[in-house]
């Protein structure tokens, strides 16, 4: 996405439409949000690969954060119009707001991260229930040998996908 965002507004060069959000034409508005775009994706990706590497992680962290930052700042520059405030206010309240939502991206970020972890604990657990402890406390030693090629069946399964 990051590579074929600059790429968005050559579908309207052809045949231009009229534009939206006060642009005049529709090329320059999607050539508008190719730059946030572009930006939001590396810092997103960056973010990402910081959580990889755990000895740069910290410097992944504030460069992702300046992508996010300048991707966020232009995509609200491109969205919303300079109508009724003066350019001082208007420029202090996309910084604000800029920030507010990069900090908001980081913990969305982070939220993602450890509930994608937390999930794969409970998968941990309920597997060495159902493999450990079920045929030991809760299946007749008769019907164990069946329980155990059904569970390894199942598992074998949801390999395959």
């Amino acid at each position: 996405m990051a590579v074929l965002s600059p790429f968005l507004h050559v579908v309207y060069l052809i045949d231009d439409k009229e534009g939206i959000l006060g642009f005049t034409y529709m090329s320059s508005f999607m050539y508008s949000l190719s730059l946030p775009i572009m930006a939001i994706c590396s810092g997103l990706l960056l973010k990402y690969t910081g959580t990889l590497l755990t000895d740069l992680n910290i410097y992944f962290r504030y460069i992702s954060n300046s992508f996010l930052f300048v991707g966020i700042f232009f995509m609200v520059y491109t969205f919303v119009p300079m109508f009724d405030f003066s350019s001082s206010i208007y420029f202090i309240g996309l910084l604000i707001v800029s920030v507010i939502l990069t900090i908001a991206s980081h913990y969305l970020h982070k939220a993602v991260l450890t509930t994608e972890e937390r999930l794969k604990k409970i998968i941990s657990k309920l597997f060495d229930f159902i493999i450990l402890e079920t045929p030991r406390k809760h299946v007749s030693e008769e019907k164990q040998i069946d329980y155990v090629i059904s569970y390894e069946k199942i598992i074998n399964e949801i390999g395959d996908e």
